[in-house]
């Protein structure tokens, strides 16, 4: 019981990350994007967008085996909150990986990255909320 408590934190903590991450890209960049030049707002993108690629980029391979671990231990179960939540949560943090080549494909479409953003963003919250009403 010690490592499912263990694993359960780390998946705690790599989701706190991962929320914090895109909740910084939904609400704070665009507030940046009206506040600077446009040279000067895409270096902070670009330096922000990196560190937190790189950050989250591994972040979600411990979401993921965490997740993955967690969801194990319930199989014997059928909740079906638990596997909206789980198929949710993992094409959120696989579609990650691909996010860049989304946003690059669909670059000619002006309002698609903000709605994209707070798509994602309110995906993430029927997540937690999911987490927190499936035993009930």
């Amino acid at each position: 019981m010690q490592l499912y408590i263990f694993i359960k934190i780390i998946h705690l903590i790599s989701i706190i990350f991962f929320i914090g991450v895109v909740s910084f890209r939904t609400f704070i960049m665009p507030i940046l994007k009206s506040q600077f030049d446009i040279s000067t707002y895409k270096q902070i993108d670009t330096i922000t967008g990196l560190k937190a690629r790189s950050i989250i980029k591994v972040n979600n391979i411990f979401l993921i085996f965490s997740g993955l671990y967690l969801f194990s231990h319930h199989l014997e179960t059928f909740n079906i909150l638990l596997y909206i939540k789980v198929a949710i949560g993992l094409t959120l943090a696989l579609t990650f990986y691909i996010v860049p080549i989304i946003m690059q494909k669909m670059k000619f479409l002006q309002w698609f990255s903000q709605f994209f953003h707070y798509t994602f963003f309110g995906l993430m919250m029927v997540v937690v909320i999911l987490s927190q009403i499936m035993q009930y």
